[in-house]
């Protein structure tokens, strides 16, 4: 999702009824998204959002290997 346009980004947010606040970070209602492993704000630019989930992460190693290891292989 690195290379994807920002523009898509977006509306693939808005499809998943979620927005960005004026520093960038995702939101649902008003409140910032947590990252579910690591428990801290999603930013659009470190947003990963793997194949059949809607379950929105940050890109770091952990919140990564912790959803592998939760859901199994990507």
């Amino acid at each position: 999702m690195k290379d994807m346009p920002e523009n898509l980004k977006l509306l693939l947010l808005k499809e998943l009824g979620l927005d960005i606040d004026k520093n960038r970070y995702i939101t649902k209602d008003g409140s910032q998204v947590l990252d579910k492993y690591i428990d801290q704000p999603v930013k659009l630019e470190n947003m990963v959002l793997f194949p059949g989930s809607t379950l929105v992460l940050d890109d770091n190693p952990l919140s990564i290997a912790s959803y592998i290891e939760e859901y199994g292989e990507v």
